[in-house]
């Protein structure tokens, strides 16, 4: 039983360390500095506090979670708009992670699509094949993907010292360092609700995942201890990674320089290494550049270093396994669980009900190659996941469901607050993109309103 708990920590751990903190936090450290990190603390403790309370749900009553939502809370439609955000999270994550191993084999960009559908298929498979054996293989990955991670930190930080020469380049290089730990970085209203929102994303909340993980939980699994954990070393990859993007900027500036002043290197490669510079520039000292536009940034760094600092293969094989097997992990987590969710609504049985959800994500995955179609999809986690979030969490309200209906009430109006802010910044943006995801979030909610139907339906 204590292997299982471990295991299962593990599973949580490989769950919400997802790409998240390779492509979203990381910026906001930077820019807003230790402000940043506590203003994550906000959501941080309300994903926490609905996480235990949705997992203990479950836990206690042993309702599994169609059941738990019909008989308990009598919410049984609301099962529908987190499986439909479930889908979507789980489109966006394969093609996100499938981009990362475009640098680790060094083809062309066109193979995106390709790797995130194969990436659903690797994790359909495991969960069909493996069974078992799928919490040691989280959990390996899990553990193997942290120490990636601060490795690869490690590294660019010790050759980018090496072979920084430039003055402008270490200004840009120790400006970008100093901002992460400094408390005079400005906030602005865009980049507080991305990092607020992106944070709730994250956590996995809005998916309906923690009601199913309580359901199979083991008595003994102290999930407020888990919690902590995971929060702790979440901090401390998305500081490592904001800290690789740091270390970066010195190498990609000299590059960019030398290039402008070499005249064996091309005006086409110059001014790319230029566009490359600047981007990171604009991520690590612009809190107000659009979503859609700073997360692809993170998949710079491997063209970045690349030839400019020795070891660069290593690091880069490093930095993109780790960005993946998060992403893999996630991915592994919401399909058994949304299979799972699937065969409680439709009576399917699992492989088919794995088989229907991981078909949906890797059409996502791969439709998502498209520039219009990428930022809508992109933009319906960030916003609406906060409420989502708050959709789920409201079957808590239940008497046999909750112990502090007033906890409850409060982080439901913060989680409508952000919602409606993160809603407010979507449609304000600059693309149409951006706007259509947020109308594609709201559609999720349309189960909602179809709830007193289902009640009857299945009375």
């Amino acid at each position: 039983m204590k292997k299982v708990s471990i295991l299962m920590a593990f599973l949580i751990t490989g769950y919400v360390l997802g790409i998240w903190n390779f492509l979203v936090m990381p910026k906001y450290y930077m820019t807003f500095g230790m402000k940043g990190f506590l203003i994550s603390l906000l959501p941080v403790l309300i994903a926490m506090f609905l996480i235990y309370s949705e997992v203990e749900s479950t836990k206690r009553t042993r309702y599994l979670i169609y059941e738990l939502f019909f008989k308990v809370a009598r919410t049984p439609a609301f099962i529908f708009t987190l499986l439909m955000f479930l889908m979507i999270m789980v489109g966006v994550t394969s093609y996100f992670s499938g981009w990362a191993l475009i640098y680790l084999f060094g083809v062309d960009k066109s193979y995106v699509a390709l790797f995130a559908m194969l990436t659903v298929i690797i994790a359909a498979l495991l969960l069909l094949m493996a069974k078992g054996k799928v919490l040691e293989f989280i959990s390996g990955v899990s553990v193997i993907s942290i120490i990636f991670t601060l490795i690869s930190a490690f590294l660019i930080k010790r050759e980018a010292l090496s072979v920084i020469t430039s003055d402008q380049a270490k200004y840009y290089m120790n400006q970008a360092l100093s901002s992460i730990t400094s408390f005079h970085q400005p906030l602005s209203f865009e980049g507080v609700i991305v990092l607020l929102t992106g944070i709730i994303v994250a956590f996995g909340l809005g998916a309906g995942v923690y009601y199913v993980l309580g359901s199979f939980a083991p008595e003994d699994l102290d999930f407020k201890k888990v919690l902590v954990a995971v929060f702790i070393i979440q901090a401390i990859l998305s500081f490592a990674v904001a800290y690789t993007m740091a270390y970066s900027l010195g190498p990609a500036f000299q590059a960019f320089e030398k290039g402008m002043f070499n005249p064996n290197i091309p005006p086409k490669e110059a001014i790319k290494l230029g566009i490359q510079f600047g981007a990171l520039k604009e991520y690590a000292t612009n809190s107000t550049t659009p979503l859609p536009q700073s997360i692809g940034v993170f998949y710079t760094i491997p063209e970045i270093i690349k030839g400019n600092i020795p070891g660069s293969g290593t690091i880069i094989a490093l930095l993109v396994l780790s960005l993946y097997f998060f992403g893999l992990t996630s991915i592994i987590v919401l399909l058994e669980m949304g299979g799972q969710m699937l065969s409680e609504v439709m009576q399917l049985p699992r492989a088919k009900s794995l088989g229907v959800i991981g078909f949906i994500g890797i059409i996502l995955g791969a439709i998502m190659t498209m520039t219009f179609v990428r930022i809508m999809f992109l933009m319906v986690p960030f916003s609406v996941g906060a409420l989502v979030a708050l959709i789920e969490a409201y079957p808590l309200f239940s008497t046999e469901l909750t112990a502090n209906k007033t906890i409850l009430g409060i982080i439901m109006v913060i989680l409508g607050i952000i919602g409606l802010a993160s809603l407010y910044y979507a449609f304000t943006g600059p693309s149409d993109a951006m706007k259509l995801g947020a109308v594609l979030g709201l559609v999720l909610f349309v189960p909602v309103f179809m709830n007193n139907m289902l009640l009857k339906v299945r009375r």
